[in-house]
């Protein structure tokens, strides 16, 4: 989202934001700040329009451990198509520990976003009889609040199951305080609650200076996946559908991550970034930047990182001739397909490998400490990321959802409800994208999720579309022969969560 920075910051008073869920018992207390009420910030546009803006601000959490580890890891690991070598390869196993801090940092900061919505609906609401905003802005930010509460709760649903249903403005009564968890079911019904209501109210588009805020686009293409969830697939084709005319597919896959082509014609919603490529040092960066690249990156180009692996099986599942393959992977005696990157340009490369431009070679692959001499290409686009230079973070934007996953869920849907030649049209629209002229051998829903795999793997929400489809636990035992641990195909409540509120209920088998 191009939001203006001098509007991102949190406004936290008595009846407004409260402060995140945390592992203290006080974790959904107001905080008073002196002389700021919600009078104040509710009585003109410009800050009630702030207060909306920092319901985003839960997005551009410490980007580590939130949505790296809250929202990437569960959705690359818990495929076994990429691997850890850090100190987080329980993913791999499905033994994810109830005191991961990654689970712990996301919930926090979903809630945060989620407590912020709460309080701005009927505040904002309230201006609007008051007139003191104008009746056109207070319902689109009254939209894009409920638009972003239905996505946390969708966020949070798809890694957790069922969630504590907090939709009221915040007090500090011991009904907020300890609130119990709600069902998965009920959970997605709120988000459909909330997106119903988001629809209604937000453009299509916004104009230059607020590109990035979530559209009726965005918020219909969350209400098709949460529609999909609750199995209820005819009206996910409908909020599906009525995307069409308003995206379309990048011709070119490759360029779908580019490090230019921020909220392109792809991209549903988007994690903004601000910052540019910032210092080294461990937390050194701001919250409008991610080191994602940094993470996926080989290690004889910075000296260290490169923690997320693709295994070489992930690498021989593309059929030949899927151009997707060589822009999302790159190995020994391969070139960057990316034009601003040119490996031969590194320090480490020229000094140690003789100024080579691919990624090793078959002869010597670069594949120290267990890695597989493969590497993710979706996040390295930016030609300054280079930690032996002392630079790490990255200002590319994250792309959370875009149109080819919706293609993909509208097959998916349209087979679930019988109309195969329907769902066999969307499908090959994806497909022929990718190079390939022909539907893929086999039972149609196998080839779907293979093509969730192929289309986004390495992104945000390929184990939840798995994890959706129910068929998740077939699809791992038939490509990697591991039967997951029973209950450990999602993930646990965070350990600093149950220890707060009495009330919440563990997964079971954790």
């Amino acid at each position: 989202m191009k939001l203006n920075k001098l509007y991102i910051f949190k406004i936290v008073s008595v009846g407004l934001l409260a402060t995140s869920l945390s592992c203290s018992d006080d974790y959904l207390i107001d905080q008073k700040y002196d002389g700021l009420t919600s009078d104040i910030v509710y009585s003109d546009p410009t800050t009630a329009q702030a207060t909306v803006t920092s319901i985003y601000d839960a997005l551009q959490m410490d980007i580590v451990e939130g949505n790296m580890k809250g929202m990437l890891y569960p959705n690359t690991y818990s495929t076994l198509d990429f691997y850890n070598i850090g100190s987080d390869t329980f993913f791999n196993t499905y033994e994810v520990p109830t005191d991961f801090d990654g689970l712990n940092q996301l919930w926090i900061k979903m809630y945060s976003g989620i407590v912020s919505a709460n309080n701005a609906i009927p505040n904002i609401q309230n201006m609007i009889e008051a007139g003191t905003i104008e009746e056109e802005l207070g319902n689109r930010l009254i939209g894009e609040s409920y638009a972003l509460r239905g996505i946390y709760f969708s966020i949070l649903a798809s890694n957790f199951g069922g969630v504590p249903l907090v939709t009221g403005i915040t007090t500090t009564s011991e009904e907020s305080l300890y609130t119990p968890r709600s069902t998965q079911e009920e959970t997605f019904q709120q988000v459909v609650s909330d997106l119903e209501a988001a629809v209604e109210l937000l453009p299509w588009s916004y104009t230059s200076d607020n590109v990035g805020r979530v559209t009726r686009g965005a918020a219909e293409a969350y209400l098709g996946n949460a529609y999909m969830w609750l199995g209820d697939y005819n009206s996910a084709i409908a909020a599906y559908e009525s995307l069409d005319g308003h995206y379309t597919l990048e011709p070119d896959y490759l360029n779908i991550h580019d490090y230019d082509n921020r909220n392109g014609m792809e991209s549903i919603f988007e994690i903004q970034m601000f910052s540019a490529s910032g210092a080294a040092n461990w937390g050194g960066n701001d919250d409008n930047m991610n080191f994602f690249q940094w993470f996926t990156m080989p290690l004889e180009i910075q000296t260290y990182g490169g923690y997320t692996v693709p295994t070489a099986q992930f690498f021989n599942s593309f059929e030949a001739g899927d151009v997707r393959r060589d822009a999302t992977l790159i190995g020994p005696d391969m070139e960057h397909p990316d034009s601003d990157i040119n490996i031969s340009d590194y320090p480490m490369v020229q000094s140690n490998y003789g100024g080579i431009n691919t990624c090793g070679t078959a002869a010597a692959p670069w594949n120290p400490e267990g890695r597989s001499g493969y590497y993710l290409l979706k996040f390295w686009r930016n030609p300054l990321v280079d930690a032996s230079q002392g630079n790490i973070y990255s200002d590319q934007n994250l792309i959370l959802l875009r149109y080819a996953e919706v293609l993909l869920s509208l097959a998916e849907a349209h087979y679930r409800v019988g109309n195969t030649a329907t769902a066999e049209s969307y499908l090959m629209q994806v497909r022929n994208r990718a190079g390939l002229t022909t539907l893929p051998t086999g039972d149609l829903l196998d080839g779907i999720l293979e093509e969730y795999r192929h289309e986004l793997g390495g992104e945000f929400s390929t184990w939840w579309l798995l994890r959706r489809s129910g068929d998740h636990e077939n699809y791992i035992y038939d490509h990697f022969g591991i039967t997951i641990p029973a209950g450990k195909d999602i993930m646990p409540i965070p350990q600093q969560q149950m220890d707060a509120n009495p009330n919440l209920v563990q997964n079971p088998n954790y």
